[in-house]
């Protein structure tokens, strides 16, 4: 595939790599450039400092457009010429078929998964629970079938894959890394288009397909204190930040807890056991499980507020198996 002479690139998001791209594109390319987002997208946090995608859009001086439906928004179709090329990175919308034939194989996705593994939503929560560190970024030409519900199908352009490191152990640490190996990956690209750089389009190989739906951490996130250890401090990581943390109750209130680690220094405990805090020490929770002790460092009431300080020996975490069950049979859909 030779996507020709591209003098414009439209991007279509809104996220940390959004961000930086469109600056790259703004200031280190002669490429002319389009931004569209959609209005949830604007107030999303993209930095560690609580910076907003739409305040980094301001701060920078980057132009954007707020779109609800893209496939009607006449700047958007109006700004499509034979010299576009369009690159999805998390947008919000699916495209109609008449808008990817506009584009005649120019409309591209930016997959920051394993393809065509971790298909669905949540990956980096469902990677963490597996125990999975390999990561990839993949540019897929969006096709027809993508809307008829075969998901991520397409062509895959440009691939590339890495390894997490071993200290990511939250989504916040996923994303922080992912983001660094996306941007260097679309900017690698966009300096191959330049250079009309022809590319070796494949397919996936859908015998190894797997998929796993979205999560909502509120809804989906309740805590089995009988479960095996590790499992439980895998469960607890995968919801951490920039989630609110999985639910439990102690004295009768639903709390959210973050920040787990799993050690063996005090040995078992028994089922009856589980969930109990039998030591308090240097403002950690030690918790008693099956295998050993989750350390809990961050434990937030409903409103975020900490509460940890308020908990005593004793005091028991306890999930009603109502609330798991809930949790379990939630579909979340967006």
């Amino acid at each position: 595939m030779i996507f020709g002479n591209i003098s414009h690139i439209i991007l279509l998001g809104g996220s940390r790599c959004t961000a930086e791209l469109a600056l790259y594109l703004k200031d280190a390319t002669n490429f002319k450039y389009d931004l569209f987002t959609s209005s949830r997208q604007l107030g999303d946090i993209i930095f560690a400092n609580g910076q907003t995608f739409e305040e980094f859009l301001i701060e920078n001086k980057i132009n954007y457009f707020v779109s609800d439906d893209i496939n009607l928004d006449e700047k958007f179709l109006g700004s499509i010429t034979i010299k576009s090329l369009a690159i999805g990175i998390g947008e919000a919308w699916s495209f109609r078929p008449e808008v990817i034939t506009l584009f005649e194989g120019r409309l591209i996705d930016l997959m920051g998964i394993r393809l065509p593994q971790y298909r669905g939503g949540a990956h980096y929560t469902w990677q963490i629970l597996r125990g999975n560190k390999i990561g990839a970024c993949n540019l897929q030409v969006i096709n027809d079938e993508m809307i008829q519900g075969v998901f991520d199908s397409g062509e895959i352009i440009k691939f590339k894959e890495y390894l997490f490191p071993n200290e990511a152990r939250i989504p916040d640490d996923y994303f922080a890394f992912a983001t660094s190996q996306e941007i260097l990956f679309i900017k690698e690209f966009i300096d191959e288009i330049s250079a009309g750089h022809h590319f070796h389009t494949f397919k996936l190989q859908e015998n190894f397909s797997m998929y796993f739906p979205r999560l909502h951490t509120l809804k989906n996130a309740f805590i089995d204190w009988q479960w095996d250890s590790l499992d439980i401090e895998k469960f607890v990581c995968a919801f951490d930040d920039p989630y609110a943390g999985v639910s439990t109750q102690i004295n009768g209130k639903m709390v959210r807890i973050k920040k787990a680690r799993f050690e063996t220094n005090d040995g078992p405990f028994h089922p009856f056991q589980c969930g109990l805090i039998y030591k308090i020490y240097q403002g950690n929770l030690y918790v008693s499980t099956r295998q050993g002790t989750i350390i809990l460092s961050e434990v937030n009431d409903t409103s975020g507020n900490a509460v940890i300080h308020e908990l005593r020996t004793g005091d028991r975490f306890f999930t009603p198996h109502e609330w798991i069950e809930n949790g379990l049979t939630t579909k979340i859909e967006y």
